[in-house]
């Protein structure tokens, strides 16, 4: 009986040994917890909340930015990889591809220097220096016009076909331009609102190559600087920036970028292409997941 009664008393010393010890080590944590999550806040603090990194994560809660940053791709070398090969079985031609992760600002490149001739690409600047007088006053997307001799023009498009006389608002202009890759809408643009000045300022302001010789040239990486201007609104207010790709969202051309990407994943994207001559040009942003990923893509 008194074993029992030492066996007992033993193990009630015990418990209440083990629940001094736990709570102790408890309370040792939650200490430390707090003194750390202190000195992080006041470190923080001295940090003016992290003023040398970026401000799109810089106010960002703890848990907002570790979602954010798990959101990153950090790795594209498979990409590149499945690029070069799929270059390597097409037949011949000459290939110019960039791609940039508008995240983190990782990029792979295949020829991505080399210098192409825009064909249609060169309506994009066209369509901001239009929006970029919007913006300022001078003009309105319900504008109309009426077409002329002189901006009809039966290679790319069916405007052409209206005739001279022919009455358009500014934003059907745009839309036509763009949607369709219309040369009569272009000219029609071009020949009343465009000249060498405002060209050259948007092309210089948004990272283009100024003519050579007046000849355009253009390489893949040089041309992403124009969709990664009207990404980031740099050059354009926001309402335009968003007009522009909102446009280019919605073109008729599904081929080159646009295919085998899934219906749910949208593209604001310009085709330029001159088949006599074997180039075809796709140049944009796809948006996955939350990401603006411009890919620009030249044969």
């Amino acid at each position: 009986m008194d074993k029992l009664n030492f066996f007992k008393r033993a193990c009630l010393v015990l418990f209440i040994f083990l629940i001094i010890t736990n709570s102790f080590w408890l309370w040792r944590t939650f200490h430390v917890s707090q003194e750390n999550e202190a000195k992080i806040k006041e470190y923080n603090s001295q940090l003016e909340q992290f003023e040398l990194i970026s401000p799109e994560i810089a106010w960002l809660d703890v848990n907002s930015f570790l979602e954010k940053q798990g959101t990153y791709s950090l790795d594209y070398s498979k990409l590149k990889e499945s690029l070069l090969n799929q270059t390597k079985i097409s037949s011949g031609g000459k290939y110019g591809i960039y791609f940039q992760d508008l995240d983190t600002g990782l990029s792979i490149g295949i020829n991505e220097k080399e210098k192409f001739f825009p064909q249609s690409l060169f309506k994009v600047p066209l369509m901001v220096v239009v929006l970029r007088k919007i913006q300022n006053g001078e003009l309105a997307l319900d504008t109309t016009i009426y077409l002329s001799k002189a901006d009809l023009d039966s290679e790319s498009g069916s405007l052409f076909k209206k005739g001279a006389g022919y009455p358009i608002t500014i934003k059907e202009l745009l839309e036509i331009m763009v949607k369709e890759s219309d040369n009569t809408a272009a000219k029609a643009l071009a020949n009343r609102f465009l000249d060498e000045s405002n060209y050259l300022e948007v092309t210089s302001i948004m990272g283009l190559p100024p003519p050579q010789n007046g000849v355009i040239t253009v390489s893949p990486k040089e041309y992403s600087n124009l969709f990664r201007s009207l990404y980031y609104s740099n050059y354009l207010r926001r309402p335009f920036s968003e007009i522009a790709l909102s446009i280019m969202a919605e073109t008729d051309f599904k081929e080159q970028l646009s295919a085998g990407l899934p219906e749910t994943v949208k593209i604001s994207h310009k085709f330029g292409a001159n088949e006599e001559s074997g180039y075809y040009h796709d140049c944009g942003i796809i948006y996955l997941e939350k990401k603006g990923l411009p890919l620009m893509r030249y044969e």
